[in-house]
């Protein structure tokens, strides 16, 4: 009787605590890594400050508070959708590339680098005007729902950027001249490339 009632409660022990599921920590986990469909997002939604926050909580690297006050200065009628923000995202990288190519041509007028400077300035030029066609590229992309396309063109845009920074911080230098331009770029791209992973690749 004794030896019955021991394998019963050996039993019961082992069906609770290892077949039966729980509520534990690691399971919120998995709940909470779950990204929230933006199309079912209720009608007026923070759009801006709800996609930063969403792409804050995808990746680490994300910066919110870039991201929060780049689009909030926006008017509300250029962000009136989440696909919206992308796009105006792409613009306003696209508007600083091509910003940035004027400054690079003024600073090689101002002829104020040595030789290898100038040569890095070249580089970093003809990245940037290929930075303006590939935005152009992928806002088409983009806009047609071609999202694999419109992701290659955002990655060839920041790889270019990266590479346009390092190449001068290699000569020694404590910082790019182009730093801002560079990083300003780099975050919008972040905030397309985060969109982008939302939406349904066609």
């Amino acid at each position: 009787m004794f030896h019955s009632s021991l394998s019963f409660i050996i039993f019961f022990f082992f069906f609770f605590f290892f077949l039966v599921p729980h509520h534990n920590c690691s399971h919120d986990l998995s709940v909470s890594r779950h990204h929230p469909n933006p199309k079912h997002w209720p009608a007026g939604v923070d759009l801006v400050n709800t996609t930063c926050e969403l792409c804050a909580n995808a990746s680490a690297a994300f910066r919110y508070s870039f991201c929060a006050s780049s689009l909030q200065r926006l008017p509300i009628t250029r962000i009136a959708s989440f696909q919206g923000l992308a796009i105006v995202a792409m613009e306003l990288a696209m508007e600083n590339a091509s910003e940035t190519v004027e400054k690079i041509a003024d600073m090689m007028n101002k002829g104020s680098f040595d030789h290898h400077g100038m040569a890095w300035l070249g580089d970093c030029m003809e990245t940037y005007s290929h930075s303006v066609t590939a935005l152009l590229n992928a806002i088409g992309a983009f806009m047609g729902k071609h999202y694999v396309i419109a992701n290659a063109w955002m990655l060839q845009v920041t790889k270019g950027i990266r590479r346009c920074e390092v190449r001068f911080s290699r000569r020694g230098r404590e910082a790019s001249p182009l730093n801002k331009h560079n990083y300003d770029v780099l975050r919008l791209s972040d905030v397309v490339l985060c969109i982008i992973q939302f939406l349904e690749p066609t």
